[in-house]
């Protein structure tokens, strides 16, 4: 379950790719595509490198100058899905 203590990063069996205005993802294992736009590609831009799901909610209320509390509930429930959808892993604190 991802909280805001989790610390998480992308699953490296995802393959990405810029298109356009769009991110697209594409996870071998469940043989789907996924395409991200706007924050969420921003969002998957920060998991390069393993990152605390609060810090990544503060960059984030920063950058696009929206309050805390509601960054912090869309992002997790953003990555929540990519969890339950093997998009990230979580890493020990």
């Amino acid at each position: 379950m991802v909280a805001l203590e989790t610390i998480i990063v992308r699953n490296d069996a995802i393959l990405d790719a810029n298109v356009g205005d769009e991110t697209v993802l594409m996870s071998v294992e469940n043989g789907q595509y996924y395409a991200l736009t706007a924050t969420s590609r921003a969002v998957w831009e920060r998991l390069k490198q393993p990152v605390r799901v609060r810090d990544l909610c503060a960059d984030l209320a920063s950058a696009y100058q929206t309050p805390l509390e509601t960054i912090e509930a869309d992002t997790l429930e953003f990555l929540s899905y990519l969890e339950a959808q093997k998009m990230i892993e979580v890493r020990a604190a």
